[in-house]
């Protein structure tokens, strides 16, 4: 008889025995599904303040991002930062060397690791004061056209490469100064002056020179470099005159 007790005992309490067991697993479930994991945070470069330096003379700037480490070292384009001071995981001093004009990648090298993020163009190195380092090609430069022509030459091209690093490296204002031979009508030189002008100012504006610092102007015929006729007057009348202001 006790037997049979101990059996109906058992069946009347396994169902609670079952139903305690799912509702652990359940909650252990449910608190596996609410754990909170610690993101990964990654080395990068977000920042540089300042931005811009003055060309060929030291400097120190400081670095913002993220996952830096005491001993980070710092490149500045392609050359190592002459001293790295860590903060913290977000911030570093940095001073470098003496560079030209010009943009650079600053980077950041995790030494144990040998990760690295790069901040593409984000240093600029500019020619300050009274811009006597600046190149002559800055000042002024004159680029000629073929006959009845707003297109650059490979010629003229290759110059206005020169002088669009220069400008880089400077913030002076440039007025461009679009002329034509004396052959066609004077609305039409005007036009075609016009034309060139501004040819030349969307090419350096394409390498990086802002547009907001270039004014493009056109005298058509009425400036000539040289009086007279024929191509060997011509050709030196068909031209566009870079000039600029500090």
């Amino acid at each position: 008889m006790n037997r049979g007790i101990n059996w109906l005992l058992v069946l009347s309490l396994a169902p609670l025995l079952v139903a305690g067991t799912c509702r652990k697993k359940n909650t252990e479930e449910e608190e596996a599904d609410y754990t909170v994991r610690t993101p990964e945070v990654n080395l990068q470069v977000i920042s540089v303040d300042p931005d811009v330096v003055t060309a060929d003379r030291t400097f120190t700037v400081t670095v913002y991002g993220s996952a830096f480490v005491d001993g980070s070292e710092v490149m500045i384009g392609d050359r190592e930062a002459t001293k790295v001071g860590f903060r913290n995981a977000n911030t570093l001093t940095v001073s470098g060397p003496a560079m030209p004009a010009g943009s650079y990648d600053v980077t950041v090298v995790n030494p144990s690791t040998r990760e690295r993020a790069v901040l593409r163009g984000s240093l600029e190195s500019r020619v300050r004061g009274d811009g006597a380092n600046a190149s002559d090609a800055c000042r002024s430069a004159t680029l000629y056209f073929d006959y009845n022509s707003s297109r650059l030459t490979s010629g003229a091209a290759r110059e206005l490469s020169e002088v669009a690093r220069c400008l880089s490296g400077v913030d002076w204002s440039v007025t461009l100064e679009g002329h034509a031979d004396e052959r066609g009508t004077t609305e039409y030189n005007l036009a075609l002056g016009q034309r060139r002008a501004t040819s030349v100012k969307d090419a350096l504006a394409g390498q990086g020179v802002s547009p907001s610092r270039i004014r493009a102007t056109s005298y058509g015929e009425e400036r000539p470099a040289t009086r007279g006729s024929g191509e060997s007057v011509w050709s030196k009348n068909r031209r566009v005159e870079l000039k600029t202001q500090e």
